[in-house]
């Protein structure tokens, strides 16, 4: 291929041998295997730019990733080439959403559903579950929504499975499924789970759709395809069928979202899905300092289920990592702020500063001595706005305004505020609704045809109406002015000012709500209602980190994909944290856990603070922990540490895991009894020899299963050997 136009923008110097491997292949499938602080986004944004400049059409090009600030630098980066116009850049979900409104009468639905949110969806199935008559003691609708979740995540509908269903959960399982989904279709809504799952039927069911969407989309880029889940992994192949030209990116050691769905089997099997596909490695690390590269490394290797690929660092050698341990949760997080003080004194950026843990309750301890310091911090976690009640109120409003079949959004938007219009009288339209196979809304509007209604609540239902009526001759144009009038004109502003300082906080989150459709209008290319609420409703967690702001970010392991820090401190490396409870009998789940500890390292650039308590309250009382299997895995001693403490109340730190010791020669048979000073007797179901860094896998009495570094294990055999 001949390097001239528009490649005269590619920065060739700054790219690796790799990289251009990757950047300049044009035809047949092709994977990237691509480590931590690689460049893979730089990657996937000049290889868009190559492929235009080799003549193909820019509207023939889609890059699907996973979070909206993911596409959006994507689409900044291919913006600086000059490259952006025409390329669709999105998220998996924002894709389908297209693909359906273009699409909704082959694929069964009307292209002005609503998108149901979590909360949304918690309703209807409380609904369904109902509607059921099923006892939700054992069938809560939380754990519901999750069981129907993963069965649409493998392209399950309710009646494959009762079909299979044997036994009497299963059963009640299909029974729900099909109520829920009756619902969500009176309500014209989809659920986020819908999207990919209506698409996926679609491309499957009607393959002249198929085959004029992979025309339209010759070339596809898919990010972070070890986070694909069956629905999206079928949607990717489908679209890329017809032609082959499919460039997926990702790292089977950063796949960390088994437990919704996501199997980090579509790219282990990439090959064998694409058999012709060229694969190409990045391993070059230009993030982390080469000693915090080592320990992820150590880590990760002990993984059975991965690609073979090495962390090479490209950066001078820098401090060592620190393992730490404290007396328990409280010393662990004023140390902590001790150092975070001493850093942001010295003149440290805070917003280069980052506290992971395994689950969000561990923030609360943190949060305490940051208080105490007068730390600033923001917690990553995202949705808090938009789950804020008056915000939910105006989203109501607009959400019926689209789809007036909406009948959630109607009790949202009726509710807000008393208007004379109450439970009674709604029952009474509830009951009209359902007997004339209408919508709530539509239901309303014909109140004076309901006798059991009065004639005042029946004008008053009927003004409802008529308001949402006129809302809906502008839901085509710009969003802010729209927002505005509901805002007024439904009578909330007037209810909010008539309740003092609280009404005054919410008016003023409204009015940065307003704001942000006002950014939205003047972005958009045709600014439309729908189009933004579409926005909203697939906004995710990571979409609220703010990378300027000036304090420290707290966040789970899980919200830290994606990003990187100068300074990380990663808490609680403490057994049944991390690696999670939930993990002891899945070697599966052990390997995710191990998995998310390596993508909390690989975040840290230059500093990397490791700890754990040795104890922690639980339900009220101080237990003794035992440190994490992980600690043993890169070369760590907690015990021998904790034996060397003379004061509870100073920690004990861990310089960097030395490779080159020659240490740890002893070797163990498989089956062999031994014994070991915490965990009891057990036998080894696995030894794996690699000289000073040699692992042995004991399954011990307990039930648990331990993964221990030899030269640290302090194991000892018990009889004749």
């Amino acid at each position: 291929m001949e390097e001239t136009g528009l490649r005269s923008a590619i920065p060739m110097e700054q790219l690796t041998d790799s990289q251009r491997k990757a950047v300049f292949h044009v035809d047949g499938p092709l994977l990237v295997l691509a480590g931590p602080g690689s460049g893979k986004t730089r990657v996937i944004t000049t290889r868009i730019a190559a492929l235009i400049n080799s003549g193909i059409r820019p509207h023939n090009i889609c890059a699907i990733t996973f979070t909206n600030k993911a596409a959006e630098e994507m689409r900044e980066r291919v913006a600086a080439f000059g490259a952006a116009g025409g390329v669709h850049i999105s998220t998996f979900h924002s894709l389908c959403v297209r693909i359906l409104r273009r699409y909704a009468d082959g694929a069964g639905v009307k292209p002005n559903f609503s998108i149901y949110d979590e909360r949304e969806q918690l309703g209807c199935m409380k609904e369904a579950i109902k509607a059921c008559q099923i006892d939700t003691t054992n069938f809560a609708p939380a754990r519901m929504l999750a069981g129907v979740s993963s069965l649409k995540n493998d392209l399950e509908t309710p009646e494959s499975v009762a079909e299979y269903a044997d036994d009497y959960f299963t059963k009640n399982l299909a029974r729900i499924y099909a109520s829920y989904q009756k619902i969500l279709e009176n309500n014209n809504a989809l659920d986020f789970d819908d999207l990919l799952v209506r698409t996926a039927f679609l491309l499957r069911d009607r393959p002249e759709i198929r085959i004029e969407l992979s025309n339209r989309f010759r070339y596809l880029l898919v990010d972070e395809y070890q986070d694909t889940n069956h629905a999206q992994y079928q949607i990717a192949k489908g679209l890329a069928l017809e032609h082959g030209n499919i460039c997926a990116t990702g790292d089977p050691d950063q796949s960390i979202y088994g437990w919704r769905g996501a199997d980090i089997g579509n790219i282990l099997a990439f090959e064998n899905d694409w058999p012709n596909a060229l694969v190409v490695r990045l391993q070059e690390n230009f993030r982390s300092t080469p000693n915090i590269l080592e320990l992820a490394d150590i880590l990760i290797s002990i993984n059975m289920k991965r690609k073979q690929k090495a962390l090479i660092p490209t950066r001078e050698r820098g401090a060592d990592v620190v393992i730490a341990s404290y007396s328990d949760e409280k010393a662990e997080a004023e140390a902590i702020a001790g150092q975070v003080s001493r850093f942001a004194e010295q003149g440290g950026n805070l917003n280069e500063i980052a506290v992971f843990y395994r689950v969000n309750s561990m923030s609360r301890v943190i949060e305490e001595a940051f208080v105490q310091r007068q730390i600033p911090y923001q917690i990553v976690r995202g949705l808090e706005f938009y789950s804020r009640k008056e915000i939910r109120d105006m989203l109501g409003y607009l959400k019926l305004a689209v789809n007036p079949a909406d009948d959630v959004a109607f009790m949202r938007a009726v509710n807000t505020h008393p208007r004379g219009i109450g439970k009674t009288t709604l029952d009474r339209v509830g009951v009209y609704a359902s007997g004339k196979g209408v919508s709530l809304c539509e239901a309303a509007g014909q109140a004076g045809g309901i006798d059991s209604v009065g004639k005042g609540a029946q004008a008053k239902l009927i003004g409802f109406a008529d308001m949402i009526e006129g809302f809906r001759k502008d839901v085509n144009g710009p969003v802010a002015p729209l927002m505005e009038r509901i805002f007024t004109e439904s009578g909330l502003v007037a209810h909010l000012e008539s309740t003092g300082e609280k009404g005054d906080t919410a008016i003023e989150n409204i009015g940065e709500l307003i704001n942000a459709a006002t950014f939205y209008d003047e972005n958009a290319e045709s600014p439309s209602l729908l189009d933004y609420l579409q926005m909203v409703s697939l906004y995710s967690d990571t979409d609220a980190y703010d990378s300027e702001a000036p304090k420290v970010s707290l966040m789970t392991l899980h919200a830290a994909k994606g990003l990187e820090f100068e300074n990380v401190f990663i808490v609680g490396l403490e057994d049944g944290l991390l690696p999670h409870e939930r993990s002891r009998d899945s070697e599966d789940e052990l390997e995710e856990e191990r998995r998310l500890f390596f993508v909390g390292i690989t975040r840290a650039k230059d500093n990397l603070h490791i700890s754990y308590a040795r104890e922690r309250i639980f339900r009220g009382q101080y237990l003794r922990t035992v440190p994490s299997e992980f600690l043993y895995e890169v070369g760590y001693s907690p015990y021998a540490a904790e034996d060397d403490l003379e004061d509870d109340e100073f920690d004990e730190s861990f310089s960097q895991v030395d490779t080159e010791s020659e240490l740890g020669g002893r070797k163990f048979r498989i089956g062999e009894l031994v014994g070991h000073p915490k965990f009891g007797i057990g036998r080894v179901v696995e030894f794996h020899n690699m000289g000073a860094s040699s692992i042995v896998v004991v399954r011990f009495n307990s039930g648990k299963t331990k993964t221990l570094m030899v030269r640290y294990a302090r194991l000892s055999r018990i009889g004749a050997e």
